[in-house]
């Protein structure tokens, strides 16, 4: 219920998760986004950008932590929550809807296999494939599989049919991950980032992990024409790249620029810039990386606008967006989300987050972002703590000073 904090409780067994509606607060309620309350305009150069009062998406005692943000094909929004430690077990995750732009919440039980690390694409009748993480070798082969959950385009349900994914044509041996207590080994790459369309159809698609030998992280591109049948495209950024972070390139986010070319941004190590290359003939090589000055350091998420502004979120420490305005992928001016949700949520500050965020456009001017509170960290919340981890969202609106004036 608008204007209210409308609570709906699932419960699952002893567990429990609740998502919100709108939170109780100051603020402007403006425009076709009735509801939606404007808490800071922030002025940068040739840009203004207003940032909402955050919106609770969900918050639970348990893990729920990572989130990811999917814009699906019948007008709603589907953030996804890892519902597990981050270590060596099978994926699992909360899912939330929302049909009104992000403005109000529901959410479902945990469904065993439904993480996805961020990669999500469109295929041609609607539907939305979530690329899994964790890929398993084929014996005797140079091809590794994974199960794929997938969102029916006409449907609030996410669903993980037997038929998953494979990819081919690794240019080395591949690695291991690792492997779970008692289970299989994971094969050494994972898809991991956000995806994009070729120009001759099709998808592009990024992954990272180990080559056999090297104990630092390759950045790979993967090109599919159907989603699930992937063979590697190039390599983006290999052990050797020279950027600071003795992790190596890991994860990423793809976008394609107002002039068509590619751009991928990428981590180096937790609190170290991102890394950056760019492609001229859609992914099939690439620049050579070059640190960004502005951006660091986790999970990097990309979002082009209609006329070519691009955002980047990502963080830690700290909860950041970065604009650019030109659509070059160059000049960053950036906004502290962190800060916002501190000052607009006194009772809920964010001391303690996996700096894991993801953006996405909702229309020609406005982004929504969603990012995670956990105060008890990666440890947590204690039993006798008061305290839960938590999901929330805010409504960036981007426009440009001549759009300012004329309004």
């Amino acid at each position: 219920m608008r204007g209210t904090a409308w609570i709906r409780a699932l419960l699952v067994g002893l567990t429990s998760v609740s998502c919100l509606g709108e939170e109780e607060s100051g603020g402007k309620t403006t425009g076709s986004w009735k509801g939606w309350m404007d808490m800071k305009t922030i002025e940068l150069k040739g840009l203004n950008v207003t940032l909402s009062q955050p919106v609770l998406v969900a918050r639970s005692k348990e893990r729920l932590w990572f989130p990811t943000l999917i814009n699906l094909e019948n007008g709603k929004l589907l953030a996804v929550m890892s519902n597990v430690p981050d270590d060596w077990v099978k994926p699992k995750g909360w899912a939330a809807w929302s049909a009104d732009g992000g403005l109000t919440w529901h959410c479902d039980k945990p469904l065993n296999g439904l993480y996805s690390d961020h990669s999500a694409l469109r295929l041609k009748n609607g539907d939305r494939l979530l690329l899994p993480f964790y890929l398993f070798p084929v014996s005797g082969t140079n091809r590794v599989t994974g199960a794929c959950p997938i969102v029916r385009k006409d449907q609030s349900a996410v669903e993980i049919p037997e038929e998953g994914v494979s990819v081919t044509g690794w240019p080395r041996v591949c690695g291991s991950l690792g492997g779970f207590p008692q289970g299989p080994s994971v094969a050494g790459f994972a898809f991991n980032g956000q995806t994009v369309e070729l120009e001759g159809g099709g998808y592009l698609a990024t992954l990272y992990g180990y080559f056999q030998g090297p104990r630092r992280y390759s950045l790979l591109a993967a090109e599919s024409m159907d989603g699930r049948q992937w063979k590697i495209r190039s390599v983006i950024a290999d052990e050797t790249c020279k950027l600071q972070g003795g992790e190596g390139p890991s994860e990423s986010a793809l976008c394609r620029l107002k002039d068509g070319r590619l751009m991928c941004v990428f981590r180096m190590s937790a609190g170290v810039p991102y890394g950056q290359c760019w492609s001229q003939d859609d992914g099939k090589t690439w620049t050579a990386p070059v640190a960004m000055a502005q951006a660091h350091s986790v999970q990097p998420s990309l979002a082009v606008m209609k006329d070519g502004t691009v955002a980047l979120s990502g963080g830690r420490p700290g909860i950041f967006v970065w604009i650019n305005a030109n659509g070059t992928g160059n000049d960053w001016q950036v906004i502290d989300i962190q800060a916002h949700h501190n000052a607009c949520c006194p009772k809920e500050t964010v001391g303690s987050s996996s700096c894991y965020t993801e953006l996405v456009a909702l229309d020609e001017r406005h982004l929504l972002l969603i990012y995670d509170r956990i105060p008890g960290g990666w440890g947590g919340i204690p039993k006798d703590s008061p305290e839960s981890n938590s999901a929330w969202v805010v409504r960036v609106e981007v426009s440009r000073d001549e759009e300012k004036a004329a309004r």
